[in-house]
């Protein structure tokens, strides 16, 4: 039974010791115990369980409607003997160039944030590229069509400078218009993750390089890029996994040939092939279990929120 000595006013600041009785403290520590279990029962059974029944599912056979337990390759033969193995890694090539653009478009942007902006109103700059997000995804991404098409926005301003002569027909349903929409829907996440990597390196750094007038170039390459790393490869990960998965962006700006992993899927389920929908699923989870351990061998991505001394 532990005791505690509360100061109560009075005359002359008596002490009154006051036990906790034995009951309340096991149900505080029950409490403590059940809020830290709590978070990691909700990711074992909404997310880790789901997971794994995806990869056994992908091995259950197909009948008329949904699926009967057994074991058969043949989703996985269905995947990688057919076109849709080819699309898979032309959605892949796509989602890579993404990637290459959203790091020049987005990196030097976390990067002039976090040593030009005063760091009172860093975070509050971050959140002007985090607010696009509170959009709906489907609103974001129909709303470049009106941009991208050939008497819009892009093409009409274009024309009206004589840049152009005709409209460029290049820029959506081609594969050019799913990357455009890859970038402009995720490219605040490069900002956040190089941000986030960029914060923890001390600025002193940087000010000790320009007093030994180091080159900015030199000091980009030498010094910024090799500190923010993690952050960088975390924020591509993001990218690219999603550049592969979400369906919406070939169906709306990639015309009726572009098809990535999360369109496959989308249309085995229609097609009520629900084996091939789990196969796909699994091979997207391993791809992206894959880049994060090179991730974490190449980088060790713990160091986003770790200080760098």
């Amino acid at each position: 039974m532990i005791k505690v000595r509360p100061q109560l006013g009075g005359m002359g600041g008596s002490d009154i010791t006051a036990p906790i009785p034995a009951s309340r403290l096991r149900w505080q520590r029950g409490l403590s115990r059940a809020l830290f279990l709590l978070p990691i029962i909700f990711m074992m059974v909404f997310f880790a369980l789901p997971l794994a029944l995806t990869v056994v599912w992908s091995v259950f056979e197909r009948t008329m409607f949904w699926m009967k337990p057994g074991f058969t390759l043949f989703s996985y033969e269905n995947f990688f003997f057919s076109a849709r193995l080819d699309n898979f890694l032309s959605s892949m090539m796509h989602s890579s160039v993404s990637v290459v653009v959203s790091f020049v478009l987005g990196f030097p942007i976390a990067v002039f944030i976090r040593r030009r902006i005063p760091q009172v109103a860093q975070h509050r700059v971050i959140l002007l590229f985090i607010l696009p997000f509170m959009v709906s995804e489907i609103i974001r991404i129909f709303a470049l069509r009106p941009v991208l098409q050939r008497t819009g926005l892009v093409n009409t301003v274009l024309l009206e400078l004589g840049v152009i002569t005709e409209p460029i027909t290049a820029i959506l349903y081609t594969p050019m218009g799913v990357i455009i929409g890859e970038v402009m829907s995720f490219l605040p996440f490069i900002v956040f993750a190089g941000f986030l990597a960029m914060e923890a390196v001390p600025k002193y750094i940087f000010e000790i390089c320009d007093d030994l007038g180091a080159p900015r170039h030199r000091v980009f390459i030498d010094v910024i890029l090799p500190l923010a790393a993690p952050g960088i490869f975390a924020g591509g990960v993001f990218i690219f996994v999603n550049g592969l998965g979400v369906a919406l962006l070939p169906n709306i700006l990639g015309g009726p040939g572009a098809v990535n992993a999360g369109l496959i899927a989308t249309q085995a389920i229609a097609a009520l092939d629900f084996p091939l929908a789990m196969a796909v699923s699994a091979i997207m989870m391993a791809t992206l279990l894959a880049l994060l351990y090179l991730g974490h061998r190449l980088f060790n991505l713990t160091r986003i929120l770790s200080p760098i001394n």
